[in-house]
């Protein structure tokens, strides 16, 4: 990579790569790399998720180069973006806790027949073992976020712990879960 573009501003190097300048792309990712990591990361709880929603958050930001406003600073659209990523992971993760699998669904007819029933309370009575079986500060805490719809912060101060506890535990609990319903 040039030194010419460490020397750049953000703007500058993303009016760069708006003209297709892989290098002042790349100065940007190398420059913003690392404090993303650090940022999803402590809101994801698991480094792995992070690099990947990371990496998604940079290529849709390459892919958007040309649509990029330069009356913004590039670090407050990343984090936009990185908002936005983190969001729809937990909305795609609770949406995969709450839904059979996919080839479970095949086997569930549209029209709402007794196999359909028997399937969804089979299912449902599987979970809810798997729910009791959670440590009990993870089952808590999801059921008062999951059921009772409670906020993460209501759920701190009801279970007397930090937001940032509350949200481990949720996440713990949830890939729990999953781990369990892939393991079937």
């Amino acid at each position: 990579m040039e030194d010419r573009l460490w020397e750049k501003t953000d703007n500058e190097l993303m009016e760069l790569a708006a003209g297709d300048d892989r290098d002042a792309f790349a100065a940007l990712v190398l420059r913003y790399y690392q404090e993303s990591l650090r940022w999803l990361t402590s809101r994801l709880q698991d480094s792995e998720t992070a690099q990947d929603i990371a990496q998604d958050c940079f290529a849709d930001i390459w892919a958007a180069r040309r649509r990029y406003r330069m009356d913004f600073s590039f670090r407050t659209y990343l984090y936009a973006v990185m908002k936005n990523k983190v969001t729809d992971h937990r909305r795609r993760a609770g949406r995969e806790m709450a839904e059979p699998e996919a080839d479970e669904k095949e086997k569930i007819s549209p029209q709402g027949s007794p196999e359909e029933a028997f399937l969804k309370k089979e299912w449902k009575n599987e979970m809810a073992e798997w729910i009791v079986a959670l440590p009990p500060e993870q089952k808590r805490a999801l059921l008062l976020y999951a059921a009772e719809g409670m906020s993460y912060q209501e759920i701190a101060d009801k279970m007397q712990k930090s937001v940032l506890q509350v949200k481990s535990a949720i996440h713990r609990a949830r890939k729990t879960l999953r781990k369990r319903r892939d393991g079937r």
